[in-house]
């Protein structure tokens, strides 16, 4: 079954939803080297981060609890999370990243409900009221979130219904996804391994599709990319020397230091970098607190 986005004048369905969980463990090979400092859910976006984007979508509904899974600094991370939501945060620390299906099994006892499941690195203005609304209401155990192809990249695709959809890295699953998980022991495969076994159990994916824009923030030159989209901006707190040349887009964090002659172009610098005199930054991203010469 699919859904076109409608827009809803209905109450925020509440207690319809017990929980959110926000992905932000992994590897982030693709954005190496920023991965190595940080995960990509703290990359900037606007005045907050990718992550503090969504929470502040998500959390619109009230949901009981707001869960994250973190390998990488995950105190950071629920400081993010507790800046955009007062209400109950918990962490799901991995020591090395169980996929998906595998913090499903490990946490089965905490799915007592329908709850949603969000990728961190995508910038997306989620129709949340209306997906939770379509799920509720249509009696789903599995319901995705997917739209059209972006017009870059080379994605694989998910079938639904005969269709070929983008996934746009947002679910809703009812605890009964979350106990299939464990009695198969799965640690990979959420549209492969989860979803055979779901639907050997009788539960099928449901989707609602949406036309919005969806970014992929997961790989290094598409971040690079999408933060220039609107155009250049630096923070208030960076310093930047009057000999120091900027040129084209750039993006420059909060306490970041560009020190005299030296050249950014197209260019990211995130929160604390230091570009030394005299050097040069073109098309290419300074990750938190690294000093480039």
């Amino acid at each position: 079954m699919t859904a076109t986005e409608k827009r809803s004048t209905a109450k925020q369905p509440g207690s319809g939803i017990q929980g959110v969980l926000f992905l932000t463990a992994g590897y982030g090979t693709r954005a190496e080297p920023l991965s190595l400092y940080r995960p990509k859910a703290l990359l900037p976006w606007g005045e907050t981060t990718l992550l503090g984007n969504l929470v502040n979508q998500f959390t619109f509904i009230e949901p009981e609890v707001v869960a994250c899974n973190a390998t990488k600094c995950p105190e950071l991370v629920y400081q993010e999370v507790r800046r955009c939501w007062p209400g109950r945060t918990q962490m799901l620390f991995e020591e090395k990243p169980l996929g998906l299906p595998g913090t499903l099994s490990v946490n089965t006892e905490m799915f007592k409900g329908h709850w949603i499941i969000s990728n961190t690195d995508m910038v997306l203005d989620v129709p949340v009221q209306e997906m939770v609304e379509f799920h509720l209401s249509t009696g789903s155990k599995w319901t995705v979130l997917t739209g059209s192809f972006p017009d870059y990249g080379n994605y694989g695709s998910l079938s639904i219904n005969g269709n070929s959809r983008h996934y746009l890295g947002v679910s809703i699953v009812s605890p009964e996804v979350a106990r299939i998980a464990r009695k198969e022991q799965l640690s990979t495969g959420f549209f492969t391994l989860l979803r055979s076994a779901a639907e050997r159990a009788g539960i099928f994916i449901n989707e609602y599709f949406t036309e919005r824009n969806w970014l992929d923030m997961g790989s290094f030159q598409l971040i690079r990319k999408h933060l220039l989209l609107e155009g250049s901006y630096i923070h208030p707190s960076a310093r930047v020397h009057r000999d120091a040349n900027l040129e084209g887009f750039y993006w420059i964090g909060s306490s970041c230091i560009i020190s005299s002659k030296a050249l950014v172009r197209n260019s990211v610098m995130l929160e604390g970098a230091v570009l030394l005199p005299g050097a040069s930054l073109v098309n290419d991203i300074v990750p938190w607190f690294v000093k480039r010469g």
